[in-house]
């Protein structure tokens, strides 16, 4: 069971990935979102519940609700809370746009063990995790596990690098990319050996179900299809698990 200091720093990591506060003169917001078909499930059953656990039982004695808002292609809440934003810019957090963020000092000073469950956060909401093709053996099955970020912070890329560092996890640096839609540059971090891909699997880990079932898939399969839904990965796992024993 993890502490309730552990689901804070998990909560600040999940912020800095799908949080946005807005501060005005006529309203203080707080909206937490994720995509509609691939992390609607993790929203829902996860970060919700946490959220209402951690934060608005406490503060507000109610509980929000996730909605889906299709036009935007997200699911999760809006909630026009002063206390909610407080809570957060007490932590260190700005309104506004997250193109420069830096962490505060809360995290970057953190134990180890809540430095995990801020970056399991973080990387379930912002990270990814794919497979690659193992060339070294001439295959085309995709089996070698990897895990990016990407930010428009290159002050937290360092600040992530340094945590990764800190547990024992090399994060290389990628050369700074710009796609055809972002206005700004992306700074981004790729996991890849394998004992270090290993370690973050065991030590830090992924509560997003997106997350999970590429790897599940890929701890049956040893390898996992590129280009899945997530139900479509969970359809194949029930087909793996309905299949017969072989002796």
């Amino acid at each position: 069971m993890a502490s309730t200091l552990n689901k804070k720093f998990e909560l600040m990591g999940i912020h800095v990935g799908d949080g946005c506060i807005s501060v005005n003169n006529r309203y203080a917001e707080y909206a937490l979102l994720g995509d509609m078909r691939e992390e609607k499930e993790y929203h829902e059953t996860h970060v919700i519940p946490l959220f209402n656990e951690i934060i608005t039982i406490p503060l507000l004695n109610k509980k929000v609700v996730g909605k889906s808002y299709p036009s935007n292609g997200v699911f999760g809440f809006h909630i026009f809370e002063p206390k909610i934003v407080e809570y957060f810019t007490k932590l260190g957090f700005k309104a506004g746009p997250k193109t420069n963020i830096e962490l505060p000092k809360i995290i970057t000073a953190a134990k180890k063990e809540h430095q995990k469950a801020f970056l399991r956060g973080l990387f379930d909401t912002d990270g990814t995790v794919y497979f690659e093709k193992n060339y070294s053996k001439n295959t085309i099955k995709h089996e070698r596990p990897k895990i990016k970020i990407a930010t428009t912070s290159e002050t937290l890329k360092n600040q992530i690098k340094q945590m990764c560092k800190n547990l024992g996890i090399t994060a290389m640096e990628k050369r700074p990319y710009k796609g055809k839609r972002d206005k700004n540059e992306m700074h981004s971090l790729v996991i890849y050996r394998k004992s270090d891909v290993e370690k973050w699997f065991r030590d830090v880990g992924f509560n997003n179900t997106k997350h999970r079932t590429k790897i599940e898939l890929w701890k049956k399969l040893g390898h996992c299809p590129p280009k899945t839904t997530i139900e479509q990965r969970k359809t194949m796992l029930r087909e793996i698990d309905a299949m017969p024993c072989q002796t």
